[in-house]
């Protein structure tokens, strides 16, 4: 088992592979690379839920790595937002708002925007990694219950 405080896009993918490859999931990742700037995304997707993993730091040798999932509000997004905060330590949520292309503030939509930091300071396995990955899956799924509101049933 090796204990990892930095981690390479490859070594990452390989973590990813793992999870691909795990029959009891559903899980496939696309990497986008920005060869202007360096900047990497991972945008991934576990059964329905699709979120975007994003290395920091200076690569090609990263120091965390920064989990994003985004979410439309089906009522107040701060209210919703307090809420996930309360019942949630694993991850934070906050209110985030696209503006309008016509620069139109009534027009401008606000979602939710949920994180979590995955710092390798002292060392994580890959198997962490992994476990990660798969808690943060599901959260997702109760997130957008609370979000996007729970389909009602057809009685």
């Amino acid at each position: 088992m090796k204990v990892l405080s930095i981690i390479t896009l490859d070594e990452l993918t390989d973590v990813l592979e793992n999870l691909v490859e795990n029959d009891d999931l559903e899980f496939e990742y696309e990497v986008n690379e920005n060869t202007d700037n360096g900047h990497i995304s991972i945008q991934c997707k576990m059964f329905d839920s699709e979120f975007s993993i994003t290395p920091l730091g200076a690569g090609p040798f990263y120091e965390d790595l920064l989990l994003t999932a985004y979410f439309d509000a089906c009522l107040d997004p701060i209210l919703l937002c307090n809420d996930f905060n309360t019942r949630h330590s694993f991850a934070s949520a906050s209110p985030f708002t696209l503006e309008s292309e016509e620069g139109i503030d009534e027009e401008d939509t606000v979602i939710i925007e949920v994180e979590k930091l995955v710092i390798f300071q002292g060392g994580v396995t890959d198997e962490h990694i992994e476990a990660t990955i798969r808690l943060w899956s599901g959260m997702l799924i109760l997130a957008e219950e609370l979000f996007e509101g729970t389909p009602a049933e057809s009685e």
